[in-house]
């Protein structure tokens, strides 16, 4: 399946489509990137449906968070340079 690149981030109205990139958005939550396979009402079903998940738990992945392959907490998600 391929993979979509991130959202922005700053927007708190994004459509997630099947094959986005997520993670959650509270620290005590699991920080693994996540790729939704199919999207529902209120939320999505995340790696070939095997989770779900609310839309207001989620946020699409940064580009430094796909590279690091986990959550990393914001700010670093969004200041991490796309060369390191």
């Amino acid at each position: 399946m391929q993979m979509n690149l991130a959202q922005d981030l700053n927007n708190d109205k994004f459509d997630l489509i099947a094959g986005d990139v997520v993670v959650f958005i509270q620290g005590n939550m699991p920080d693994h990137l996540m790729t939704v396979s199919t999207v529902k009402h209120l939320g999505v079903f995340l790696d070939e449906g095997q989770k779900f998940a609310m839309s207001h738990l989620i946020r699409t992945a940064s580009l430094s968070e796909l590279k690091a392959n986990h959550r990393l907490d914001l700010p670093v998600a969004l200041f991490v340079s796309e060369e390191s």
